[in-house]
């Protein structure tokens, strides 16, 4: 039976054959795009794999399951290949599209073969093994620093401190453009000619290539496609500094050139446009600020409106439409009031809120190459005398104090996943949501309508702090002690190390101090200990007392 051994042959051009016969180049590229399958004599155990490679022949022995590694320097004189070290000589007897035959020219590893005739794999799934092999084999030679490098060559050693450019449609990967998009050299391709070209450019702030260079090719043809992709690059979104600020900067892209890939490529889009003749789809996406969930824009405006529910009068709420531009790199170029809220003063400050969004992933087209779009945006925006809260839901049989729960806005959305808190059943805020804590030695936490925690709430007889003229008592995560009003506001931040409620407009506080345990109570009882004690005015003034 005989024994198939797979040979991989790539010639790379190298100064050495330069001056040999015109006909090296296409030599090359056929050794380089096929597979040879070995047909050895019956009976003989053994097996050979070589490879050409940078003026190299890499040659693996194996002989009753040893293995040898052997390597070589050649040249190729005309129909041989000549082995410096050991001096022998490979015959080309016939080179066709689908025959090579090598005649050994006494050589010990033969084993006593003498001629052995190797037949090409012309399949077209063998074409495309070998295709990605010849694709492997370029990118680990290739030493070029792919990707985003600054202005001045020098590379990014941490791609996190910059904001790396980005295309639509192909993200960070900008190789996969050149091989959706390329046009294979007509000549090269008909003679089955694979290779690569890496090209370097430099991206302007407006996100379009600049000053292009080839550092690396296998043929001028391929070149002179890449050039023309790049020139025709759709602009991505520039290169950023840790600040958000735009910068120049250069990038690097590997273009590989693969005649079956390619033929397979063209056959896709070939049956693909053919469906789109009876596909009613829009292939396109919409610009997104930030997950994409259209309420993401609602509760950022939201977060930042201030205003006064008295001006809504008898009215529960009012709502107001509003016209945002979003230009093609993802930033807020126009806002308008499409349908006024009635109140000028909060227009105002909603435009004001659109116009500071950070930057929005812009729209996308999909046809063609892929290009980022202007989009518009109509957002409203609800003013309420009383915001909406969050509304606690637990799996246990009753909903009382201290069993896990999780928060679900007016929509029924989950903002606070269940298990992070338990119930509190005491709330002294209507517009806010009072929990405790899921762990020992539990704090009451309060949050907002977006399940954000504002701060702690003082705790007193075993609840939340009451409301004494208007105002309770909270903390900061170090324990020290401020007021907030009836509706939420922090009125004092935290700042001291005790604090007794108001009483007649004055409460008394302290900066500094100890806890301590009263005697006699077995540590149940407690008092505050300072050395100076003073009263403030509701606006934190000390006063003369």
């Amino acid at each position: 039976m005989k024994k198939l051994l797979l040979i991989l042959f790539s010639l790379a051009v190298i100064s050495e054959l330069a001056a040999q016969n015109s006909d090296y180049t296409d030599i090359s590229a056929l050794l380089e795009n096929r597979i040879w399958n070995v047909e050895l004599p019956k009976g003989k155990q053994y097996a050979m794999e070589m490879e050409f490679r940078d003026a190299g022949w890499k040659k693996t022995f194996l002989y009753d399951e040893k293995k040898t590694e052997i390597f070589y320097s050649y040249s190729l004189c005309g129909d041989t290949i000549k082995v410096f070290e050991s001096r022998k000589k490979y015959i080309i007897q016939e080179l066709t599209d689908s025959t090579l035959v090598f005649q050994y020219l006494p050589d010990s590893l033969t084993i006593g073969v003498g001629s052995v005739k190797c037949v090409t794999d012309n399949s077209i799934e063998g074409q495309r093994k070998n295709e990605e092999r010849l694709d492997s084999i370029w990118r680990k030679e290739d030493i070029w620093n792919k990707g985003v490098a600054k202005i001045t060559g020098e590379p990014v050693k941490d791609l996190s401190a910059i904001e790396p450019p980005r295309w639509a449609g192909w993200n960070y990967d900008l190789t996969k453009y050149y091989v959706s998009q390329m046009k294979y050299p007509e000549e090269l391709l008909k003679k089955n000619i694979a290779g690569y070209s890496v090209v370097m450019f430099s991206i302007d702030t407006l996100g379009l290539p600049r000053a292009i260079n080839i550092l690396t090719t296998k043929h001028k043809d391929f070149d002179k496609e890449v050039i023309r992709l790049t020139k025709e690059l759709p602009h991505c979104l520039p290169c950023r500094d840790k600040n958000g600020k735009r910068m120049e900067c250069l990038f690097t892209v590997y273009v590989p050139f693969l005649p079956q890939h390619y033929k397979d490529r063209v056959r896709k889009d070939s049956i693909w446009e053919e469906e789109q003749k009876h596909c009613f789809v829009e292939w396109e996406s919409p610009s997104r600020f930030r997950d994409g969930n259209p309420v993401a824009i609602q509760d950022y405006i939201e977060e930042r409106l201030v205003y006064d529910p008295k001006l809504l009068g008898n009215k529960e709420q009012v709502r107001g439409f509003y016209n945002a531009k979003i230009n093609s790199y993802g930033e807020v170029s126009e806002v308008n009031v499409f349908q006024s809220c009635g109140i000028q003063k909060w227009d105002a400050q909603v435009m004001d809120i659109i116009k500071g969004m950070p930057r929005w992933t812009p729209a996308i087209s999909f046809y063609g190459k892929n290009k980022y779009m202007e989009s518009k945006w109509t957002m409203n925006v609800f003013f309420r005398k009383t915001k909406g809260k969050l509304i606690a839901h637990t799996f246990e049989k009753d909903l009382e104090t201290g069993v896990p729960v999780c928060f679900l806005n007016e929509r029924g959305d989950t903002i606070v996943p269940y298990g992070k808190y338990k119930f509190c059943q005491i709330n002294r805020v209507k517009n806010l949501v009072f929990a405790y804590e899921n762990k020992q030695d539990a704090r009451i936490v309060c949050l907002d309508s977006q399940g954000k925690e504002l701060y702690y709430i003082f705790q007193y007889d075993n609840g939340p702090d009451k409301i004494r003229e208007g105002l309770f008592r909270i903390m900061d995560k170090n324990g020290l002690i401020g007021f907030a009003d009836s509706l939420g506001n922090v009125v004092l931040k935290p700042q001291f190390k005790f604090a007794f409620p108001f009483e007649n407009g004055k409460a008394k506080v302290a900066f500094s101090g100890k806890s301590k345990s009263s005697p006699d109570s077995k540590d149940e009882k407690h008092y505050w200990d300072s050395p100076d004690w003073y009263y403030i005015d509701t606006n934190g003034k000390i006063l003369n007392e």
